[in-house]
Formats: structure tokens, sequence, C-alpha cells
């Protein structure tokens, strides 16, 4: 398992805003000072998923995705890949393969 610094706390004003990660795009959440990485990669074709309005889209399908957990308004059996996001003193890690 990998750690990697995805930035500082203060640089991240909107939830959720895209970041990357070594390479790869992903989602921030953030929700009563609890942060969460969510993949961009729809569970069903792999498509990517887009922040529209606020909202986690696959413009494959049409599914959307619950911004906090990943959770699918669609079919609630499917989920974006999360990551659990480590705060130091306001520096923000996660750990990955």
């Amino acid at each position: 398992m990998n750690e990697f610094l995805i930035g500082y706390k203060e640089q991240f004003t909107a939830s959720p805003t895209e970041v990357k990660v070594n390479g790869k795009r992903f989602f921030l959440t953030e929700a009563d000072g609890v942060y969460s990485l969510l993949s961009s990669r729809c569970p069903h074709a792999g498509f990517a998923v887009e922040l529209e309005n606020g909202e986690l889209e696959c413009p494959m399908h049409g599914w959307t995705f619950e911004v906090h957990t990943g959770r699918c308004h669609n079919i609630p059996s499917a989920r974006l890949q999360s990551y659990e996001v480590i705060d130091r003193d306001g520096e923000l890690f996660v750990q990955m393969d």
C-alpha cells in the first residue's frame, strides 16, 4: 500500500472537487470535517464520471452518485470506489495500491 499527498486542506474550497493522485483523476469530498476520495470511474462500464452542477454523473447511462459516499442513486448496490483520507495537521493523504 502506498501513501500519496493530495494537498493542503485549505486549498480545497468546494466539495466535491476534482483532484489528481498518482496521475489519476478522483473526487475529493468533505462532510463535517471528514474527507473521502472517490473514483472517477463508473462501476458499470468504467466510463468517466463527471462533476455536473454539484452532482457526480456518468454520461454513458445517466447514473448519478451521492457525493459523500459514492452510492449510486439509480442502482443502490453500485457505488464508486472510495478511499479514506487522512488529515495530518492540515495535509491530506490517501493510502492506495
